[in-house]
This record gives C-alpha cells, sequence and structure tokens, in this order.
C-alpha cells in the first residue's frame, strides 16, 4: 500500500499580487515535493491534506474563484478598527493547531506570504522537525528571518500571469503538434522544466512527476503512444539527451 506525506499550505491573501496563478504554483510545489529527499522513495506520494486561504473581503474577492477550483478553504480575516488584519495570526494558529492534534499529521508547511509576522510558527515548526517552505517576493527571499526558518523558498513572481518566454512557448508548441492538448502539452512543459539542466534523472521520474499534476493523463491514442517514445522524440529533436544500463535509463536537460 502506498504511504502518503501529507503537506499544508497556507496562503496570505493580503500579501500577494492578484497576478499570482495559484494552479500554476500548487502544480510546482507538488513537483518540488516529489523532487524532495523526503518523497524520493519508493511507495510515498506527497498529497495535499490541508489548503487553506486567508484575507478580507476584498482580498478574498481577488482570489476567489482560482481558490474555489482548487477546492481552499476560505477563512475570512476582517480588519480591527483600521488597524491590521488577523490573517497572520488565524493561519498561524491553525498551522500550531495542526502540529498539535497531529490530524492530519503533516510532514511539510508551506506558506504563502511576504508577512515576517509568520516567522515565529515557521520557527516553531522547525523546532519539532518540521519541514517549512515558503513562497513570497524575490525582494524578502534573502531576508535572515525568512531563511533562518526556511527548509527552501519559491519566488512568488515566477508564478504570475505573464507572457511565457519564447523557448518555453516553442517547447509547448512542439508537444502540441504532437496530439497532445494544450492544457496537457503545458504541464508536461512544466515537469521537464522542474528538472536542472545537464543533471541526470531516472526516466520513470518524469512520468512520476506528471501523474502527480495530472492524474487523467494519457498517450492512449496519440502518435507518440507511451513515455519512452515522448522521450525519444524530444531526444530526437535535441531537448535532452538520454542514456541507457540494461532496464535503466536515464535522460537530462540539454
Amino acid at each position: 500500500m502506498k504511504s502518503v506525506y501529507p503537506i499544508a499550505v497556507y496562503f496570505d491573501l493580503e500579501n500577494i499580487d492578484s497576478k499570482l496563478n495559484l494552479s500554476k504554483l500548487m502544480e510546482s510545489i507538488m513537483l518540488e515535493a516529489n523532487s524532495a529527499d523526503d518523497f524520493e522513495q519508493d511507495g510515498v506520494s506527497p498529497i495535499f491534506a490541508i489548503k487553506m486561504a486567508c484575507g478580507n473581503t476584498e482580498a478574498i474577492a481577488k482570489f476567489r474563484k482560482q481558490l474555489g477550483d482548487l477546492n481552499f478553504e476560505i477563512r475570512e480575516a476582517v480588519h480591527v478598527a483600521n488597524r491590521k488584519n488577523r490573517a497572520d495570526l488565524i493561519l498561524s494558529l491553525e498551522a500550531f493547531e495542526c502540529l498539535y492534534q497531529k490530524s492530519p499529521d503533516v510532514s511539510h508547511y508551506v506558506f504563502i506570504t511576504s508577512d515576517t509576522d509568520f516567522t515565529v510558527v515557521m520557527d516553531k515548526l522547525h523546532k519539532y522537525g518540521k519541514k517549512v517552505w515558503l513562497v513570497t517576493r524575490k525582494e524578502d527571499a534573502e531576508k535572515p528571518v525568512f531563511t533562518s526558518c526556511s527548509d527552501k523558498i519559491l519566488s512568488i513572481e515566477d508564478y504570475f500571469d505573464e507572457k511565457q518566454p519564447k523557448n518555453e512557448d516553442k517547447l509547448l508548441q512542439f508537444i502540441c503538434s504532437q496530439g497532445f492538448s494544450k492544457t496537457d502539452g503545458q504541464k508536461m512543459v512544466s515537469v521537464l522544466e522542474s528538472f536542472e539542466k545537464d543533471q541526470w534523472i531516472f526516466s520513470s521520474l518524469f512520468g512520476t512527476k506528471l501523474h502527480s499534476i495530472a492524474k487523467d493523463f494519457s498517450y492512449k491514442g496519440k502518435a507518440l503512444n507511451s513515455q519512452g517514445k515522448f522521450l525519444a522524440k524530444l531526444k530526437d529533436k535535441k531537448i535532452i539527451e538520454i542514456k541507457k544500463d540494461g532496464k535503466q535509463e536515464w535522460f537530462k536537460i540539454v
């Protein structure tokens, strides 16, 4: 039976730009989780056990559709006497309650915020042996107050809805030209871009990552009707290199 590693995501709506593509970010978190040493063992699969967002009415309105599409629990934090909102307090207490109750027994906590008030609970989670990831602005990513209590920091700007780089656009066009839908093609591009260049990767990990963000994905009915054929085509296009040793196969992005 497959073991699962629960991940909790806490989203501070009032400190994040509305240009954020939340779906793209959640896919990236799952891809990063599948690459993390904690999960690189057979029969272990990361899952989102908690997805909670908090902010005032205006902040919730900016993200409501995205939050609904991804089944986030939404908590409203009203401003009291024109003072600072309580989203940080509400989410911090929720995270600590989860730690205390162990239901679910979360292994990784992810905070989407640029508010340093969260570092109190982040530091406490660290002391209890939990992994803590932060998604924040690039300008804040190197702040010692964040780096001292985070195991991984992602830049929120990388997930804004902006024009795709030309090389990514060309790769997507190529994949779609092979009969894959644009949605599937975007997910395949996301998986490929999650690997570091010039680093050999077990070919099976491509499929593992892809199915973690596209559970209904299938090669059936496509000209490239298997992962092996798809990777071989990428090799022909000089997008990847492949090496084999017996039944083992690796690839790397070039």
